[in-house]
């Protein structure tokens, strides 16, 4: 006579059997090839960034050695450079004035706003291209006296950043 008894060993080793062949169909299953974008590296930013239109050139230089943005010798300055990443290639530099325009629009290193902090917005970046955008005047606000308030105040969704300039690397 055949014994039903219920076989314990037999019933751990046939279920250890299913879940070794379970385990190895599903690790030998084929991932779907995906891009994988990286958020750029804030030394991509680094360098001297130009661009011509209508005979006037443009030139930005962004020296992380130094820690200074300069948009050029009749322009905005500054140091203390703080870079924020938004995305991958996209963000923000904020900057302590060194110097900026006075009320005259003649830029000083003893203007109102120098001391004080700004934004420029940044996307696209590339290895040899990106787009940048100073923040504009909107409310009268032309800096900040903290890197907290410009972090809040200066952003694409308040509005100070619509005019941005298309530059590739020198």
């Amino acid at each position: 006579m055949k014994s039903t008894r219920f076989n314990f060993g037999r019933a751990l080793l046939t279920l250890c059997a299913i879940f070794f062949v379970s385990f190895s169909f599903i690790s030998c299953q084929q991932e779907e090839d995906t891009e994988v974008i990286y958020p750029r590296s804030v030394y991509d930013l680094q360098g001297t960034w130009s661009a011509t239109s209508n005979g006037y050139t443009e030139t930005y230089t962004i020296n992380l050695e130094t820690n200074t943005f300069d948009a050029g010798t009749y322009s905005y300055a500054g140091n203390n450079m703080v870079v924020r990443f938004i995305g991958t290639d996209f963000g923000y530099v904020y900057i302590k004035y060194t110097r900026s325009a006075d009320e005259n629009w003649n830029y000083t290193d003893s203007a109102p706003d120098v001391g004080k902090w700004y934004a420029i917005a940044f996307k696209n970046l590339k290895d040899t291209s990106i787009d940048l955008s100073g923040a504009y005047l909107k409310t009268g606000v032309t800096s900040t006296d903290t890197l907290e308030e410009a972090i809040s105040t200066f952003t694409i969704d308040n509005g100070y950043f619509a005019y941005y300039s298309s530059l590739t690397k020198e």
